[in-house]
């Protein structure tokens, strides 16, 4: 069998088409001989050499992989029209060697790279020549993985990918795609690792992982693969026409010769690549920006919220109540409003913080750690320092102008309030002459008083006007409201679309649909009747995602290998769903009729990748 693995060879080579013909060199270099021999077999060099008609360059020489894996990398380089591999370990018996260059293989002057090259040669009296082919896909987003070790066992224990090397490697391209070859034709476990500390083995904490259940045994069949041979001739005679002083040729079929070649199975391995869920939550880092506040940063487990509790030790307030909490949604993000101003008036303030943190073994557990808060007066001129003492102080109030057909408005308060009451606020239509006030009731939106939520009956399409009325609302630090006025539009259906999706070949058990943007899953709908409706959805380009929620935690669960458990099942819609507003849309999906690699549109790629 030939080691270079151009198309149309068979089917492990093709990975991808050679280069295109044009005005300039678009051929890449050939291959003249080498030592020892292509596909040599009882081979066992220290060095091997590869020879070309001109002169070649290596890219990223690193990168090329040997397999079977060796624990001392050889030194592989290019100088002129040569390409050679220095061994610094010693070779293996009876096994065959794949030295996969890939694309690195260019010619000197335009680049033109040889596609998917490899070099092989035998110690043993055979070549071992199967091979299994596949792609490797994030089991979550469907995303192709690149540079992924793909790699097989003969035998599998519970312990084997952590103590075992792979037998033979690979690894993906930029598409995901991998041909592992030097194979026999006998039973293999294949495995994927994102083998962060190169060892060919999975060892380390939060490597990615993707595994075969079944046995696999490489096979072959033979195909008859038929090349044309084209000849020139002249136009006019072949017209059955009296020749011209100018001749002009043409190509007609000469001769079709067929022959049988071995094509590898399997070739369409679909691998689903994840990372154990390890819990990890820690304290990063506090922040006081401005004197009245302090924020502490967490990285946070989904399951386990922050609840700190902080004691002060180089300050004594005069009330336990000396702060309000104001959390984020997730709580890794906690502001203190301090309410003591003389507190507020202390460049630094230290305290005990008691808090839950994971350790090296991922249990949660209660630590205590002594945080120091720093105010840094920004500094500002003798005139700026008058002007603000002049100016008068005044409590900040937004609202979001814009209101979803099924949202409330929300008015949003820069610093924590008191006494915020209906009677503090006018609501009315703008177009109202009238200037009627409208019912409304206010309600609290978070724990600490900058949030409110203004519920009433407010029209779709309509524009309101608020006022918020002098000295009507005070914050914890005694600012008082300006007369402020503010608007919003409560928008209508015509500002969104709907989504129906016909689902057809639904998987078992129980599913849900997302609708996603990038990274963010922006809509949950639950089939029904075999359909799913996404109803008031806003302009924007979306993906469809189909979750078999196998444990039913209304969530996606990633694998465990120590229970040998794969990730929940995941398939997007092959088409990008480009929303506009005042369109209803409707399209059949058939779940999983593309492969999983060829299901997710590329333009809904998220754009920062997730560790899975």
């Amino acid at each position: 069998m030939s080691a270079i693995g151009f198309a149309g060879i068979h089917s492990c080579a093709n990975m991808g088409s050679g280069p295109q013909g044009g005005p300039r060199d678009m051929m890449p270099p050939k291959y003249i001989f080498s030592t020892p021999e292509r596909s040599a077999v009882n081979a066992k060099p220290q060095k091997a050499e590869i020879i070309f008609d001109e002169y070649v360059v290596l890219k990223d020489a690193q990168d090329v992989i040997v397999s079977p894996p060796m624990e001392m990398a050889p030194e592989i380089k290019s100088v002129g029209k040569k390409v050679s591999i220095t061994f610094k370990d010693s070779l293996e018996k009876d096994a065959t060697y794949i030295i996969d260059f890939g694309d690195k293989i260019v010619d000197f002057r335009e680049s033109n790279p040889i596609r998917n090259y490899y070099f092989e040669f035998a110690t043993g009296n055979h070549i071992d020549s199967f091979c299994i082919s596949g792609n490797v896909v994030d089991a979550y987003t469907l995303v192709p993985q690149e540079n992924i070790t793909i790699g097989v066992y003969s035998d599998w224990t519970d312990s084997t990918l952590a103590t075992k090397k792979l037998e033979r490697i690979t690894k993906t391209n930029k598409s995901g795609r991998f041909i592992l070859r030097g194979l026999k034709e006998k039973p293999y476990h294949l495995c994927a690792i994102k083998d962060d500390n190169t060892n060919f083995k999975y060892d380390a904490p939060g490597e990615s992982l993707a595994w075969i259940d079944t046995v696999i045994t490489p096979r072959k069949k033979m195909v008859e693969k038929c090349d044309t041979a084209w000849k020139s001739v002249d136009r006019d005679s072949l017209l059955g026409l009296e020749p011209s002083n100018v001749r002009t040729d043409t190509l007609i079929v000469d001769s079709i010769v067929c022959k049988e070649s071995p094509y590898y199975l399997p070739d369409s391995m679909e691998m689903r690549l994840f990372a154990k869920e390890v819990p990890f939550q820690a304290f990063k880092k506090a922040e006081r920006i401005e004197a009245r506040k302090i924020t502490l940063y967490f990285t946070n487990d989904k399951k386990q919220r922050q609840k700190p509790s902080i004691k002060p030790t180089n300050f004594s307030p005069a009330a336990n109540d000396w702060f309000i909490v104001e959390p984020s949604v997730t709580t890794d993000t906690i502001h203190y409003w301090i309410k003591d101003t003389n507190i507020v008036k202390l460049d630094t303030l230290e305290f005990a913080m008691t808090y839950i943190a994971t350790d090296s073994i991922g249990t949660f557990v209660e630590q205590t750690d002594t945080v120091t808060s720093i105010y840094k007066k920004v500094k500002v001129s003798k005139k700026d320092e008058r002007a603000a003492k002049n100016k008068k102080a005044k409590l900040n109030i937004s609202i979001s102008k814009s209101v979803e057909i099924d949202g409330t408005p929300e008015i949003i308060f820069e610093t924590p309030t008191y006494d915020f009451s209906p009677e503090a606020v006018a609501v009315h239509e703008k177009k109202d002459t009238t200037k009627k006030a409208l019912p409304f009731t206010i309600v609290a939106a978070d724990s600490c008083g900058r949030r409110y939520k203004l519920d009433g009956n407010w029209e779709e399409g309509l524009s309101y006007e608020v006022i918020v009325d002098s000295g009507k609302v005070r914050d914890i630090y005694g600012l008082e409201s300006d007369s402020t006025k503010l608007a919003f539009r409560k928008k209508e259906k015509k500002d969104y679309s709907n989504i129906t999706l016909k689902l057809s070949n639904m998987p078992a058990g129980d599913v849900f649909v997302e609708l996603v943007n990038k990274e963010k899953t922006i809509r949950r709908g639950y089939p029904k009747d075999n359909k799913v409706e996404f109803f008031n959805v806003a302009p924007g380009t979306y993906a469809a995602r189909l979750i078999v929620d196998t444990d039913k935690d209304g969530d996606w669960t990633t694998g465990d290998y120590n229970g040998l458990k794969q990730p929940e099942e995941v398939y997007f819609f092959e088409k990008a769903l480009s929303v506009s507003a005042n369109w209803d849309y409707e399209e059949d999906w058939v779940i999983g009729k593309l492969p999983l690699h060829s299901q997710r549109p590329q333009s809904s790629y998220p754009t920062q990748q997730k560790k899975r």
